[in-house]
């Protein structure tokens, strides 16, 4: 691809993950509690005044108006911004990492419906089915995809993941972290994690592939831990108390994609 051809590219799907994240925040607020997603068209919460195109402006807009609304003066929570900003900002570090591909685009897709899910699971604690299979169906484009291109090059180098390896990580990852559900269930007589959480690691197994399935896994338990350890050292760790297990595995995941197949290609390499 021509240098200026690509460059225009990234500018535009920097630009679409920019409005993306935008509507992230629609996503965010109203899944959860059964809303359309549609109607009503945006508007303040607190005044109910409809939201002109010139104050729905992605990040712009909180910074002219302050953070408040134009009509009631209500304040716009500072998530709204922050959900924007960081989506941008991972699309543009995958646009980095990898080529432009349908691999890159289907990991800054990804990457949108892991910021959903971090910030619905941390405030209801529930990971909507909707979202997980958003997951899954672009599971199942890249599944397709590698059965005719299998190699995913970008700055870290190339790797190449075959079709059969995302069914595997797929079905894999999702029977196993189900098992250590029904076990502890079993065991516990209650649960230790919600059945999103099973649904969350079956979908992403299926975009990622049994190998960084298996280090999906392993980071979000570790990232699991690091927390407890942090919270427990504060002080503010309860234990009877549940807490979100979405965001861990949104991160673990995350990192999975920008640079799971080459840590894999490096441990595989000392053997």
């Amino acid at each position: 691809m021509n240098a200026a051809v690509e460059i225009v590219c990234d500018i535009f799907i920097a630009l679409a993950g920019l409005c993306i994240g935008s509507f992230l925040n629609v996503l965010i607020y109203r899944l959860p509690l059964g809303m359309s997603l549609i109607s009503p068209p945006s508007h303040c919460p607190q005044c109910n005044a409809k939201i002109k195109w010139y104050d729905n402006i992605p990040l712009v807009s909180y910074l002219v108006l302050r953070g408040k609304c134009r009509h009631c003066g209500q304040k716009i929570p500072f998530r709204y911004f922050f959900v924007e900003l960081s989506n941008l900002i991972l699309w543009v570090a995958v646009l980095a990492v990898f080529d432009l591909s349908v691999y890159s685009v289907a990991y800054a897709l990804i990457t949108s419906v892991l910021i959903a899910i971090v910030f619905i699971d941390a405030e209801h604690q529930i990971i909507p089915d909707s979202l997980n299979i958003a997951i899954a169906a672009i599971g199942i484009v890249i599944t397709v995809y590698s059965a005719f291109f299998p190699q995913i090059t970008g700055v870290l180098g190339s790797a190449t993941v075959l079709w059969w390896e995302y069914l595997a990580g797929g079905f894999g990852a999702a029977l196993l972290f189900a098992a250590v559900y029904l076990l502890y269930r079993l065991i516990r007589k209650k649960e230790g994690m919600g059945l999103g959480d099973v649904k969350m690691i079956g979908a992403l197994g299926l975009a990622l592939g049994y190998k960084a399935a298996l280090l999906l896994i392993g980071l979000s338990a570790i990232f699991a831990c690091i927390y407890i350890l942090i919270m427990k050292i504060a002080g503010k760790l309860q234990a009877d108390k549940p807490f979100a297990f979405g965001p861990f595995i949104a991160g673990a995941a995350y990192a999975c994609m920008l640079a799971g197949n080459y840590v894999i290609g490096l441990y595989l390499s000392l053997f």
